[in-house]
């Protein structure tokens, strides 16, 4: 396993402070590593979406669908990188796809926010929390309850995709299929399909790929 030159630092300089083995020490430079790709992941999808023309819907991207996988969980990377690489190009691309969407009859934006808000709840009661093999969430008590807060917080993204359809704002169509864009790209993530996208993107460029059985 890599490291950057900074989070070896950190993990030495925290280990010696606390008395804390090799083990240890690597699982820091591990986590403070992708702390910091994180940061700086958000930090250039933001760019990328400014430099696209629509910041602001990149950061409502940003905002739901971190709050969507922080308890339903879903597929990803196994490597930091490419988690990162692929942010920074589809968060954009989805606030690019609601800018032009917006501007469609609002029919189909109530047909695509009731498709968004149906699948979302029915995806994470079929399939949230979604784990990973390496952290497997082993007890059904923390289960339960991750899938219920993963309920409402779905229940609070439909509320305001409800709520922005009965607002005169200007901005509120785009904002709205941001949302709704959003869910259907996190809830595809808890699918098995999800799992084996993340599977092959995992695999580019290596002569053997992950395994992707799931």
């Amino acid at each position: 396993m890599s490291y950057l030159g900074f989070s070896k630092r950190w993990a030495s300089s925290l280990a010696a402070a606390h008395q804390l083995g090799e083990e240890k020490q690597a699982e820091l430079a591990y986590a403070i590593e992708v702390l910091a790709i994180t940061f700086l992941d958000a930090a250039l999808t933001l760019i990328v979406g400014w430099i696209l023309g629509v910041f602001w819907n990149t950061v409502a991207c940003l905002v739901t669908i971190a709050a969507f996988r922080h308890n339903a969980g879903g597929g990803h990377s196994e490597s930091p990188w490419r988690c990162a690489l692929v942010t920074m190009t589809v968060f954009p691309l989805l606030a690019l796809a609601a800018s032009h969407v917006s501007m469609w009859e609002p029919l189909h934006l109530n047909l695509i926010s009731l498709i968004s808000i149906a699948v979302g709840f029915a995806l994470i009661l079929i399939y949230a929390p979604v784990d990973s093999p390496k952290s497997p969430i082993i007890s059904p008590i923390r289960r339960q309850r991750l899938k219920r807060l993963a309920l409402i917080i779905m229940g609070v993204i439909s509320l305001v995709i409800v709520g922005l359809s009965f607002t005169g704002w200007d901005y509120a169509p785009e904002i709205r299929m941001c949302l709704a864009l959003s869910v259907l790209w996190v809830s595809f993530n808890l699918t098995p399909w999800g799992h084996r996208l993340w599977c092959f993107i995992d695999g580019l460029g290596y002569k053997q790929e992950r395994r992707c059985s799931d």
